[in-house]
């Protein structure tokens, strides 16, 4: 009878003892996972713009957390950069104006390929400006009297502190105004009507 006894208290020994050690690893493998989700939810929470950090600095083939400073990791990804050579710079072309203009007296037409600006005046020297209409007849022309001017998408006419006025349709301009087809230009007894503006498509 003493036998049994020792007997089933040996076996619930064993048990016991194999029991803790089941539940202790049970128990470090549930604290290990809850450790883990905590980790994670604390990197979900944290407060950062995606906008910040390129994605260069994160590593594709290393899917595990990296509790490193931020820092460290822009540095390093900076440190790459420098290395790497620097991006080509597509360079905006700029685009060609055309535009034809017609003296309503005589019915002579004027064209100008130009990328800024067209003058008109008086004078031969027209060097200031990309291209040049002179009209030496005119005698009621400045010199240097007004010019036609790329600004944006836009074409103006500017006068260029003539002594008589710059025209757009009979009426004098006092800064520069935006011109387009059918506009007619007044300068001295000139009536130059604008019968095409063209640009160059991109």
């Amino acid at each position: 009878m003493l036998y049994w006894i020792v007997l089933i208290l040996l076996i619930i020994g064993i048990a016991a003892l194999l029991g803790g050690t089941f539940v202790t690893i049970k128990k470090n493998k549930a604290e290990d996972a809850l450790l883990r989700r905590k980790k994670i939810r604390r990197h979900n929470e944290d407060d950062y713009d995606e906008d910040d950090y390129p994605d260069d600095d994160y590593d594709d083939e290393d899917d595990d957390y990296d509790e490193r400073p931020r820092r460290r990791r822009t540095q390093r990804a900076a440190e790459r950069d420098m290395d790497a050579p620097a991006p080509r710079v597509r360079q905006k072309r700029r685009r060609q104006w055309k535009i034809i203009l017609e003296d309503i007296d005589s019915w002579q037409k004027y064209s100008f390929i130009f990328y800024e600006t067209v003058g008109i005046g008086r004078g031969k020297d027209g060097s200031m400006y990309e291209k040049y209409l002179p009209l030496p007849t005119d005698v009621r022309v400045s010199k240097v009297h007004c010019a036609i001017v790329h600004h944006g998408d836009k074409l103006y006419l500017k006068d260029e502190d003539s002594r008589n006025g710059t025209f757009l349709n009979g009426k004098r301009i006092d800064r520069p105004i935006v011109i387009q087809k059918d506009d007619v230009i007044g300068v001295g007894e000139t009536r130059l009507e604008i019968q095409r503006i063209l640009r160059e498509s991109e």
